[in-house]
């Protein structure tokens, strides 16, 4: 198991508006529109927890990325060094 921490943050953003957002209309872009345009925005949660490697491989893999994002297995183990193995 690795001894290095991760961190998941997670957001609650109230956006008001006067249409519906477009569904394919990224995050991005309705964050830019609540700062500069027609939407208007709030923050009304934040919330950080301390995650194990196992735990962030997970949560990696369900967001699509790959663990090896942060150098670690799929299990969350820390992944070897490939130019390590090389010497």
């Amino acid at each position: 198991m690795t001894e290095r921490k991760f961190y998941k943050t997670t957001y609650v953003v109230e956006v008001l508006s006067e249409a519906p957002i477009q569904d394919d209309m990224d995050l991005k872009a309705v964050l830019e529109e609540a700062e500069n345009g027609a939407y208007s925005s709030d923050v009304k949660s934040q919330e950080t927890v301390e995650v194990d490697g196992a735990t962030m491989a997970k949560l990696l893999s369900d967001q699509r990325s790959d663990p090896g994002f942060f150098g670690l297995t799929d299990e969350g183990e820390d992944a070897e060094d490939p130019w390590e193995a090389e010497e």
